[in-house]
Protein backbone atom coordinates (compact mmCIF):
# COMPACT_ATOMS: atom_id res chain seq x y z
CA UNK A 1 0.00 0.00 0.00
CA UNK A 2 1.15 3.02 -0.93
CA UNK A 3 -0.09 6.61 -0.23
CA UNK A 4 0.63 9.58 -1.98
CA UNK A 5 2.71 12.04 0.01
CA UNK A 6 1.08 14.12 2.85
CA UNK A 7 -2.10 11.30 2.37
CA UNK A 8 -1.10 9.25 5.69
CA UNK A 9 -0.78 12.19 7.73
CA UNK A 10 -4.77 13.68 6.68
CA UNK A 11 -6.40 9.81 7.59
CA UNK A 12 -4.20 9.89 11.09
CA UNK A 13 -5.91 13.74 11.67
CA UNK A 14 -9.58 12.36 10.25
CA UNK A 15 -8.91 9.16 12.79
CA UNK A 16 -7.99 11.99 15.47
CA UNK A 17 -11.32 13.42 14.74
CA UNK A 18 -13.37 10.82 14.90
CA UNK A 19 -11.94 8.17 17.32
CA UNK A 20 -12.77 5.18 14.82
CA UNK A 21 -9.80 3.33 16.52
CA UNK A 22 -10.33 3.78 20.19
CA UNK A 23 -11.04 0.84 21.88
CA UNK A 24 -14.59 0.89 22.48
CA UNK A 25 -14.90 0.70 18.60
CA UNK A 26 -12.10 -1.70 17.68
CA UNK A 27 -10.89 -3.37 20.90
CA UNK A 28 -8.25 -2.68 23.11
CA UNK A 29 -5.12 -3.39 20.84
CA UNK A 30 -2.47 -4.22 23.88
CA UNK A 31 -5.23 -7.25 25.45
CA UNK A 32 -5.59 -8.83 21.96
CA UNK A 33 -2.09 -8.66 21.38
CA UNK A 34 -1.25 -10.39 24.37
CA UNK A 35 -3.42 -12.98 23.96
CA UNK A 36 -3.09 -13.55 20.92
CA UNK A 37 0.83 -13.67 21.59
CA UNK A 38 -0.42 -16.66 24.28
CA UNK A 39 -3.13 -18.20 21.48
CA UNK A 40 -2.54 -21.18 19.46
CA UNK A 41 -2.72 -19.16 16.18
CA UNK A 42 0.24 -18.61 13.84
CA UNK A 43 2.86 -16.15 14.71
CA UNK A 44 2.30 -13.95 11.54
CA UNK A 45 0.96 -10.59 10.11
CA UNK A 46 -1.75 -13.04 8.97
CA UNK A 47 -2.18 -15.19 11.79
CA UNK A 48 -3.18 -11.98 13.82
CA UNK A 49 -5.75 -11.03 10.93
CA UNK A 50 -7.15 -14.71 11.50
CA UNK A 51 -7.04 -14.06 15.07
CA UNK A 52 -8.25 -10.28 15.20
CA UNK A 53 -11.17 -11.37 12.91
CA UNK A 54 -12.37 -14.01 14.85
CA UNK A 55 -12.15 -12.16 18.52
CA UNK A 56 -13.49 -8.91 17.32
CA UNK A 57 -14.30 -9.26 13.58
CA UNK A 58 -13.43 -7.40 10.26
CA UNK A 59 -16.61 -5.31 10.53
CA UNK A 60 -14.88 -3.60 13.17
CA UNK A 61 -12.02 -2.30 10.60
CA UNK A 62 -14.38 -1.62 7.70
CA UNK A 63 -16.41 0.93 10.42
CA UNK A 64 -14.13 2.21 11.34
CA UNK A 65 -12.62 3.28 8.15
CA UNK A 66 -15.88 4.92 7.38
CA UNK A 67 -16.17 6.93 10.00
CA UNK A 68 -12.65 8.27 9.61
CA UNK A 69 -13.33 8.25 5.72
CA UNK A 70 -16.21 10.83 6.55
CA UNK A 71 -14.02 13.10 8.65
CA UNK A 72 -11.42 13.00 5.80
CA UNK A 73 -14.36 14.22 3.78
CA UNK A 74 -14.86 17.20 5.85
CA UNK A 75 -10.89 17.96 5.89
CA UNK A 76 -11.24 18.03 2.43
CA UNK A 77 -14.07 20.32 2.29
CA UNK A 78 -12.97 22.83 4.40
CA UNK A 79 -9.59 22.94 2.66
CA UNK A 80 -11.46 23.83 -0.13
CA UNK A 81 -12.73 27.32 1.62
CA UNK A 82 -9.01 27.49 3.24
CA UNK A 83 -7.21 30.55 2.30
CA UNK A 84 -3.96 31.92 2.06
CA UNK A 85 -4.88 34.64 4.56
CA UNK A 86 -6.30 31.99 7.47
CA UNK A 87 -2.37 30.33 6.91
CA UNK A 88 -1.01 33.95 7.38
CA UNK A 89 -2.96 34.37 10.68
CA UNK A 90 -2.78 31.04 11.84
CA UNK A 91 0.94 31.17 11.90
CA UNK A 92 1.08 34.31 13.30
CA UNK A 93 -0.72 33.54 16.24
CA UNK A 94 1.25 30.46 16.41
CA UNK A 95 4.41 32.42 16.29
CA UNK A 96 3.56 35.20 18.31
CA UNK A 97 0.18 34.63 21.52
CA UNK A 98 0.99 30.95 20.95
CA UNK A 99 4.72 31.41 21.63
CA UNK A 100 4.21 34.17 23.74
CA UNK A 101 1.50 32.51 26.05
CA UNK A 102 3.89 29.33 26.22
CA UNK A 103 7.00 31.30 27.62
CA UNK A 104 4.75 32.37 30.33
CA UNK A 105 3.43 29.07 31.11
CA UNK A 106 6.77 27.49 31.32
CA UNK A 107 8.08 30.67 33.74
CA UNK A 108 4.85 29.82 36.24
CA UNK A 109 4.99 26.13 35.68
CA UNK A 110 8.71 26.12 37.19
CA UNK A 111 8.31 29.01 39.51
CA UNK A 112 5.07 26.73 41.56
CA UNK A 113 6.93 23.77 40.77
CA UNK A 114 10.31 24.98 42.17
CA UNK A 115 8.96 24.91 46.27
CA UNK A 116 11.53 27.54 46.48
CA UNK A 117 14.47 25.70 45.17
CA UNK A 118 16.32 28.07 42.03
CA UNK A 119 14.96 27.31 39.22
CA UNK A 120 15.52 28.98 35.44
CA UNK A 121 14.33 28.37 31.85
CA UNK A 122 16.68 26.40 29.38
CA UNK A 123 18.44 27.86 26.45
CA UNK A 124 18.25 27.51 22.93
CA UNK A 125 20.59 24.24 22.92
CA UNK A 126 18.60 22.84 25.98
CA UNK A 127 15.71 23.10 24.56
CA UNK A 128 16.53 21.53 21.34
CA UNK A 129 17.38 18.39 23.62
CA UNK A 130 13.53 18.31 24.72
CA UNK A 131 14.21 20.81 28.54
CA UNK A 132 12.06 23.46 28.94
CA UNK A 133 13.85 23.96 32.45
CA UNK A 134 15.64 23.59 35.57
CA UNK A 135 14.48 23.17 39.32
CA UNK A 136 17.81 22.83 41.61
CA UNK A 137 19.92 22.10 38.86
CA UNK A 138 17.87 18.98 37.18
CA UNK A 139 16.05 19.02 33.49
CA UNK A 140 12.52 19.32 33.12
CA UNK A 141 10.25 19.11 30.83
CA UNK A 142 6.91 20.94 31.03
CA UNK A 143 3.85 19.55 29.20
CA UNK A 144 -0.06 20.26 29.17
CA UNK A 145 -1.94 17.21 31.26
CA UNK A 146 -3.83 16.77 27.87
CA UNK A 147 -0.36 16.03 26.63
CA UNK A 148 -0.63 12.68 28.18
CA UNK A 149 -3.48 11.67 25.84
CA UNK A 150 -1.71 12.44 22.01
CA UNK A 151 -0.04 10.43 19.67
CA UNK A 152 3.03 12.15 20.43
CA UNK A 153 3.74 11.08 23.46
CA UNK A 154 3.32 7.84 22.84
CA UNK A 155 5.91 7.80 20.26
CA UNK A 156 8.16 10.36 22.23
CA UNK A 157 10.63 9.21 24.46
CA UNK A 158 11.53 12.17 26.97
CA UNK A 159 14.16 11.29 29.38
CA UNK A 160 13.85 13.90 32.00
CA UNK A 161 11.34 14.59 34.86
CA UNK A 162 8.27 15.80 33.17
CA UNK A 163 6.04 18.15 35.13
CA UNK A 164 2.13 18.47 33.89
CA UNK A 165 0.05 21.13 34.31
CA UNK A 166 -3.90 22.20 33.59
CA UNK A 167 -4.70 25.87 32.61
CA UNK A 168 -8.31 25.94 34.55
CA UNK A 169 -10.09 29.18 35.23
CA UNK A 170 -8.46 29.85 38.40
CA UNK A 171 -4.83 29.95 36.70
CA UNK A 172 -2.73 26.95 36.70
CA UNK A 173 -2.31 23.87 38.31
CA UNK A 174 0.85 21.70 38.91
CA UNK A 175 -0.50 17.47 38.09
Amino acid sequence: MTLLPYIGSVINLGNSFSQATRPKHVGQMSDLIQSFRDSYYEQSVDGWESYYNDMIGSDKIETASKKIYEYVQRIKANLEHLTEEDVYNWTKDLIINKTFDGLLIQLTVLELASDGKPWRLSTSLEESKGIDGFIDGVPKSIKPYSYKKTIQSGKETIPYDIIYYRNTKNGLVIV
